[in-house]
């Protein structure tokens, strides 16, 4: 990858299997401590993070501090044809239009990967501002089992489910650095698609549009120092 002159940081999101509406994870980890290229001899100072990674424009996948290459590697691939068949669907389409609409420009993607994330984390975004890396988590589960927790946590299909991780990321990506203002960028979204869609599609943007409020709520309060309150 290019030599960057700030370091890459991570942005952990999505958790589903806490004791509480799920606490998020909005710090920014150094991945790099001297801020220079990515590589295998990085210092991560989150659980010195293993990853396997495909590359954006050759498609050749690259490890970095992976003890699990066979694993990593494929849970790689399967992500990076997720974010693919995504960002060419409909709803995909859909939702890079809201982001030009709003005036927002998408980082540069350069590749998609998946990495050791830590127990309760669905996916991430590794990025410096400008440029970045989509992850899915595998620590022992893979990105379906975890997209099924989140959606069985918010009462939602996992389709649906699926299209809101990759959603959420990508808000990121169009520059919403706090998990506050990417979950009110998914509510705007996710409400209007409702009022644009009938039937099924317009039922479902309106419970993923609730999804945002709430997580919104939850990340204000994390966000602001203030404790999560209890599941119901």
């Amino acid at each position: 990858m290019i030599q960057k002159s700030q370091p890459y940081t991570l942005e952990v999101h999505l958790a589903n299997d806490s004791g509480y509406d799920l606490p998020l994870f909005d710090s920014k980890y150094l991945v790099n401590k001297d801020y220079g290229q990515l590589n295998s001899s990085s210092d991560y100072s989150l659980n010195r993070m293993g990853m396997a990674v495909v590359d954006a424009e050759t498609k050749d996948t690259n490890f970095y501090k992976s003890d699990n290459q066979e694993t990593h590697a494929q849970e790689a691939k399967n992500m990076e044809e997720t974010f693919t068949n995504y960002l060419s669907s409909e709803e995909g389409e859909n939702f890079l239009n809201y982001v030009s609409s709003r005036g927002k420009k998408m980082m540069d993607i350069k590749g998609v990967g998946a990495g050791d994330l830590g127990e309760n984390t669905v996916a991430a975004i590794l990025h410096n501002g400008i440029e970045g890396i989509i992850l899915s988590n595998y620590e022992g589960k893979s990105f379906g089992e975890r997209v099924s927790g989140f959606a069985d946590l918010y009462g939602i299909d996992n389709n649906s489910a699926e299209e809101y991780v990759l959603a959420h990321e990508l808000s990121h990506a169009a520059g919403h650095n706090t998990e506050e203002s990417a979950e009110e960028f998914l509510e705007d979204y996710f409400t209007e698609m409702a009022e644009k869609c009938d039937g099924d599609d317009r039922s479902k943007y309106q419970s993923l549009a609730k999804v945002a409020c709430q997580r919104k709520e939850e990340a204000g309060a994390y966000e602001s120092g203030n404790e999560y309150r209890e599941a119901a």
